[in-house]
């Protein structure tokens, strides 16, 4: 019952999982969120061709 947790040694292959699935997360949202802007300005291209 002391007040204090006793810390851990970090386990290094649950570090490299959370780093792996974290870069595939951030790549699926890049992805998605570059996708969008690509295709935001490929419509802005579209229309001052139009002109």
């Amino acid at each position: 019952m002391w007040p204090f947790r006793r810390q851990r040694k970090p386990n290094p292959r649950k570090m490299m999982k959370k780093i792996i699935v974290g870069l595939i997360i951030g790549g699926a949202i890049g992805s998605i969120i570059g996708k969008k802007l690509v295709d935001e300005k490929d419509e802005e291209f579209d229309d001052e061709s139009l002109d």
